[in-house]
């Protein structure tokens, strides 16, 4: 498959989110772009929807905010989110997000190094469940 420099939304591996939370799109990794320090997706969280804890423990993380509010907790300490926020979870770190009860909560998502969007893209709603 030949490796794309750009990608539009449109043509993301697009997926259920781990427990029917929302959809991943998955727009840049190795599989699409050759990326191996970093992937990028975009993601979208239902309203209402409390999400479980959870940590990477390779994978350091990032999201930026676009639309929709909630809240992230990281370790013990909690945070209100917004559009045009940016949030940073270290690997090895507790964390979940709980949308607000009114709209969808739409992000970029970066991880680094990749490695959580191959679940997703392999398992879909299962990507986290606990074996």
């Amino acid at each position: 498959m030949e490796k794309k420099y750009v990608v539009p939304l449109k043509d993301a591996v697009t997926g259920v989110l781990h427990g029917k939370a929302g959809t991943f799109r998955v727009l840049i990794d190795e599989d699409i772009s050759g990326a191996q320090h970093f992937s990028l997706l975009v993601n979208t969280m239902n309203a209402g929807v409390e999400g479980g804890w959870h940590k990477h423990d390779d994978n350091e993380h990032c999201w930026y905010i676009l639309s929709g509010y909630g809240t992230m907790y990281i370790a013990d300490e909690t945070f209100e989110l917004g559009p045009e926020m940016a949030v940073f979870a270290p690997a090895n770190t507790m964390h979940k997000i709980d949308v607000g009860p009114d709209e969808d909560l739409t992000y970029v998502l970066v991880y680094a190094p990749p490695g959580p969007e191959k679940l997703l893209k392999a398992h879909g709603e299962h990507a986290f469940d606990k074996k």
